[in-house]
């Protein structure tokens, strides 16, 4: 990728991440860090655009090669570590680069909007897409966003379990803790016991983590018979909803509060949070940031009265600069004047508070009503034997599309269907009944948390490989 470029791949997660995130921006490069599967080549996240098709794996992964061949894929794998061991062409040691080092060091002046780093999109709703973070974004997030959203202290004990892949991880986590001169408690290989074992062990006050994790916690307090730390000043949630039922008792259970946010990789993070300053509003994303301007429009692009659902869009110094290499992608996602269309539908009521009702893409079409999945899931979350529930639309003849509702039983038991139906009439309108229940141990996630609906519906796509281009 030429002289500018230095890509970070640790998968473990530890305090090289620290070092070497700032010394490729100190050195005016890009910085890039990857995820890439411990199991198999269909989990691989593959940096997209790239001239020439092929992947690059570690020591212990077994690849489908046939597979590979059969695509056009060319597959390299990492020789497996040692003193003498042979290294792959072109790449250096961060332990070495380390020890051969000069203490004498002077950094690289770069311009503001300049890339800083490149964080590739989940691609949940299509081909993983390179978003350009300038300097400038991470600057305003850190010092202005980040200020006026979280009241952190000098004193303050970060914990950092979220993967430095991520853009929540990155801006929300490491650097608030290095530009503030906190502490950062390293998670690596997040498991919930090593998660709560951090949390006590470091006395940690602050954690920015995702649904999932607020879930496995609340599960382990359950069972765990020892007491639960109650070091934690405030939690930040993001990355995916965050449901009422889930908030209120990991508030209740760990003697702490939650305040949730919302943002995208494309804007660098927060832009908004609710909870702020003890101000609480069920179900909100709350007001928007110092710095940011945020309006809801109708289709034809006209800025709709309080009230109205609409899209939902963003400007700030946060948005990023653009996908990388897709000049058609970047101008559909950032209007001429500078407006970033999230993709989120919501509305914004008399108070300035925002409220995300679903996505544009899972919005469900049945018998000419919209239904919004993330009003239904609620609503089965509020039931006692249930943990969590994704509704998704299943082709249907008549109707269009018919809802089929996937349900994860809680400690308390599965709920029975006829139960189901019963809370659905109770709660909702008839046209928003799912047709269809199916109970499973657990829903496909990112890893942010977000449901992989696709993967429900049964119609995914892997579009994280490289497609040969003809």
């Amino acid at each position: 990728m030429g002289d500018a470029w230095r890509l970070i791949y640790n998968p473990e997660g530890d305090a090289a991440d620290v070092v070497s995130y700032a010394a490729s921006v100190a050195e005016g490069r890009i910085a890039g860090k990857y995820q890439l599967s411990n199991t198999s080549v269909p989990n691989t996240v593959i940096v997209q655009r790239a001239q020439q098709p092929g992947i690059v794996i570690g020591a212990d992964i077994t690849p489908d090669r046939e597979a590979a061949r059969a695509q056009g894929i060319q597959v390299a794998q990492a020789p497996r570590l040692g003193r003498n061991s042979a290294k792959a062409i072109g790449t250096l040691s961060l332990s070495n680069l380390m020890a051969k080092a000069s203490r004498s060091f002077t950094a690289i002046e770069t311009e503001p909007d300049e890339t800083a780093v490149l964080i590739y999109t989940s691609g949940t709703t299509g081909n993983p897409k390179g978003a350009m973070i300038t300097h400038r974004n991470f600057d305003f997030q850190c010092n202005t966003i980040v200020k006026s959203l979280v009241p952190y202290g000098p004193n303050d004990r970060f914990v950092c379990v979220l993967p430095m892949y991520h853009i929540y991880g990155l801006a929300n986590a490491l650097m608030p803790a290095i530009t503030f001169g906190n502490c950062g408690v390293l998670v690596s290989q997040y498991s919930p016991q090593k998660l709560l074992d951090a949390i006590a062990e470091n006395n940690a006050t602050i954690m920015p983590a995702v649904p999932t994790m607020y879930f496995h916690l609340l599960t382990l307090a359950r069972a765990r018979k020892t007491s639960i730390p109650k070091s934690l000043r405030f939690c930040v949630s993001g990355g995916a909803a965050l449901p009422l039922s889930v908030l209120q008792r990991f508030a209740k259970v760990y003697d702490t509060k939650i305040i949730e946010g919302y943002g995208l990789t494309e804007t660098t993070s927060s832009v908004c949070a609710n909870g702020l300053r003890g101000v609480f509003k069920d179900g909100s994303i709350g007001p928007v940031a110092e710095g940011v301007e945020m309006k809801v429009i109708d289709p034809d692009g006209n800025d709709l009265p309080d009230g109205d659902e609409g899209e939902l869009v963003v400007k700030s110094q946060t948005v990023f600069a653009g996908y990388w290499q897709d000049p058609q992608a970047s101008a559909e996602a950032i209007s001429a004047d500078g407006w970033f269309h999230t993709g989120d539908l919501g509305y914004r009521d008399e108070d300035g508070f925002f409220f995300i009702t679903d996505r544009k893409k899972d919005i469900i079409i049945t018998r000419g009503f919209n239904i919004s999945p993330r009003e239904v899931e609620e609503v089965f979350m509020q039931h006692a034997k249930v943990e969590e529930a994704a509704l998704v639309a299943v082709k249907n003849e008549r109707d269009g599309e018919a809802i089929t509702a996937f349900i994860v039983g809680s400690s308390d038991g599965t709920p029975t269907i006829d139960e189901l139906r019963e809370h659905a009439k109770l709660n909702l309108a008839e046209y928003k009944w799912p047709k269809e229940y199916r109970f499973v141990d657990t829903l496909p996630k990112s890893a942010t948390g977000k449901v992989l609906r696709a993967e429900l519906r049964g119609d995914a796509e892997d579009r994280r490989l490289i497609q040969k281009e003809n």
